[in-house]
């Protein structure tokens, strides 16, 4: 395949193997299926906790420039909140060839196992690669343990996999909508509450304030926030339109969200404070 494609999951056609969850053993359902040269990535949720997930990604070699742009924003965005598919992009072709699959075992737990080519000295390697900020890694025989150090594994309100979500701190408290941009509050409407939820990576493209935009669906979308515009259907069929209330899809808004949490550079370009 010669470009960079995303594509949600079509269960017609899907071959591969059931894939079990890790915290319920309930049946894996295939979210999204990402394609590019020399690399594939399938994205698994489950439909009965909403918590497990499993990526499984097969990588054969040096990925295009798109990809490997994709990639780099994954691994950045994943400082702010880990999922299977943000932790599968730490998988390069740095590493040996073949199947990698993250399997979430926990809230904020992941594993990640390596394929039978891969050395110790390899998974040594991607422990050090997983080792920043707030991740910790280890190695645990021909497998990589990866948690998320600013929360606990504490029973808690079920959510889809990824983002910083109402997640509980170590002390147990729930950060306030007031604080956390991501937060979700009680009186924020279905798309503000999916902006916040859902599995969605932005990259700052250009001046001034165009925002590529990854779907939790695999497709891409270009945000203008200056124009206040998106390329998604929801913002063409139905924010465009004058006659109806809703004037932002779910991308302007999380863009939006992005731009004031200072996880993203500002619409001039420009790096936010830190």
């Amino acid at each position: 395949m010669s470009v960079d494609e995303s594509t949600s999951a079509s269960p017609e056609t899907d071959q591969q193997p059931t894939q079990q969850c890790a915290l319920c053993d309930a049946s894996l359902e295939r979210s999204s299926q990402h394609l590019a040269d020399n690399r594939e990535t399938l994205v698994y949720t489950c439909p009965d906790c909403r918590i497990g997930a499993k990526a499984v990604v097969q990588q054969s070699g040096a990925p295009s420039e798109r990809c490997q742009r994709r990639l780099d924003s994954l691994q950045g965005n994943a400082m702010d909140g880990l999922s299977v598919y943000r932790l599968a992009a730490f998988v390069t072709d740095e590493f040996p060839a073949g199947q990698y699959t993250v399997t979430r075992t926990g809230e904020h737990t992941f594993e990640i196992a390596l394929p039978e080519p891969a050395t110790q000295w390899d998974i040594l390697r991607l422990v050090d690669r997983l080792s920043v900020g707030p991740l910790d890694a280890e190695a645990d025989n021909h497998r990589v343990i990866v948690r998320d150090t600013r929360w606990t594994d504490a029973p808690s309100e079920a959510v889809t996999d990824g983002g910083v979500v109402q997640a509980r701190i170590a002390d147990g408290t729930v950060p306030d909508p007031a604080d956390d941009p991501f937060a979700v509050a009680d009186d924020d409407d279905p798309r503000t509450k999916r902006a916040k939820r859902e599995e969605i990576d932005v990259s700052f493209q250009k001046k001034p304030g165009v925002y590529e935009v990854h779907s939790a669906s695999g497709s891409y979308y270009d945000v203008d926030v200056v124009k206040k515009q998106c390329t998604c259907p929801d913002f063409e069929q139905t924010c465009s339109d004058p006659d109806t209330p809703v004037d932002k899809c779910k991308h302007l808004r999380r863009v939006a969200i992005e731009i004031e949490a200072g996880t993203v550079p500002r619409p001039d370009g420009t790096l936010p404070d830190r």
